[in-house]
């Protein structure tokens, strides 16, 4: 759904700069897939793009819902350029499809250049000047990104602020070190690192994780900001516990005219399979109705603030990506630092789900041919 301003709302100092700007707004749960997703033209930009509002209940009293953080595509085409910026909000672009280079300087400071291809994902450290390039003169380049932009245009309500700012902050970005988007990566901890350009987000190494079912997990801290990419993988014929039922963690929708709230989103990278998803407040059994969404390598999709359950019914581990609030040294909740293993987020053991939840997931695991590798109830 494309959506316009409405006309009985005074919008948020945030929305007037989107207004102005001319850019396309779509309001979805989920975008089956980011690399076909219709866009048009972002003038600042020079590329095509599209501003994601991801929610489940969209608001009449809202033309955009998101006020704390928010998502967009955009497109570059073949040899063409997004056009160099800063601006006080943090960015973390992942690469859905095609190959290119990133320049990030400060004013008067060495440049570095950085190469990156399908399936990379890369953070631009907070007001640096970046030039984003398509490296092909025949392919467009699509990348997805997530970003805090909304939450400084609504604290100050100045985009001359947001992008002509010449604050620098040193202890987020060096531009004299050579290694900074390297690809190199530091172990912090359990299933957390931190590393600023991710080569693959598909072959990067995850930790061993079944507080919440069969897979591994993996947070990344990237430019000393306070998004983080979050990578989790479950294997073949296999599904996750139910959880978020109890609206804790880093999952916080809703509306707000003045929000800092972050809303969560998760972007399928393989494999092929479907959400169960509950309204919140709920949890699933007998008398209580799920939703089904399906999801394929570049399904995007929100769980806004209900509870929800992954489940992979195809021949291939299905990884995803979350970039959002969550740096465990800002006190952000949902990382392993953060929290504890034990910590109640109304997650819901396999023992003690509606039975309709298995035999659903068997019946659907047999429609492809895949075995269901989940062990028995």
């Amino acid at each position: 759904m494309v959506s316009k301003p409405p006309e009985n709302i005074t919008l948020t100092p945030f929305e007037r700069w989107v207004e102005s700007e001319g850019l396309k707004v779509i309001t979805k749960h989920t975008v089956y897939d980011l690399a076909t997703e219709p866009l048009e033209p972002w003038e600042r930009t020079g590329c095509d793009a599209a501003l994601l509002d991801m929610t489940q209940a969209p608001s009449d009293k809202a033309w955009i819902n998101n006020q704390g953080t928010i998502r967009y595509i955009v497109e570059i085409p073949p040899g063409g350029t997004f056009k160099a910026e800063r601006h006080m909000y943090e960015e973390i672009f992942y690469v859905v499809k095609g190959r290119g280079a990133t320049v990030v300087w400060y004013e008067g400071s060495p440049k570095l250049t950085f190469e990156w291809q399908e399936q990379s994902a890369f953070a631009i450290p907070l007001n640096t000047w970046h030039g984003i390039y398509n490296g092909s003169g025949t392919e467009t380049v699509r990348l997805y990104a997530a970003t805090n932009m909304p939450t400084p245009f609504n604290l100050y309500g100045s985009p001359e602020f947001v992008f002509n700012c010449t604050n620098t902050f040193p202890d987020r970005f060096d531009p004299h070190d050579e290694l900074y988007f390297t690809g190199q990566s530091t172990r912090l901890g359990d299933r957390l690192s931190e590393s600023n350009f991710i080569p693959s987000v598909l072959q990067m190494t995850l930790d061993d994780y079944n507080h919440r079912g069969p897979g591994t997990n993996m947070y990344v801290l990237m430019a000393g900001g306070r998004f983080v990419a979050h990578v989790s993988e479950f294997p073949v014929g296999s599904y996750k516990k139910g959880h978020g039922f109890a609206g804790t963690g880093a999952t916080t929708g809703g509306v707000s005219r003045t929000g800092l709230q972050s809303e969560n989103s998760y972007l399928f990278l393989s494999g092929e399979g479907y959400d169960l998803q509950w309204k919140t407040g709920q949890k699933p059994g007998p008398d209580v109705e799920f939703t089904r969404y399906d999801f394929k390598k570049n399904s995007l999709m929100t769980n806004g603030r209900g509870g929800h359950q992954h489940f992979n019914a195809s021949a291939e581990p299905a990884r995803y990506l979350v970039l959002r609030y969550g740096n465990p040294f800002f006190g952000a909740p949902g990382t392993p630092k953060a929290r504890s293993p034990h910590e109640d987020t109304g997650q819901i053991d396999f023992e003690d789900e509606d039975p309709r939840i298995r035999a659903l997931f068997e019946e659907e695991c047999a429609k492809r041919g895949v075995t269901c590798e989940m062990a028995p109830v």
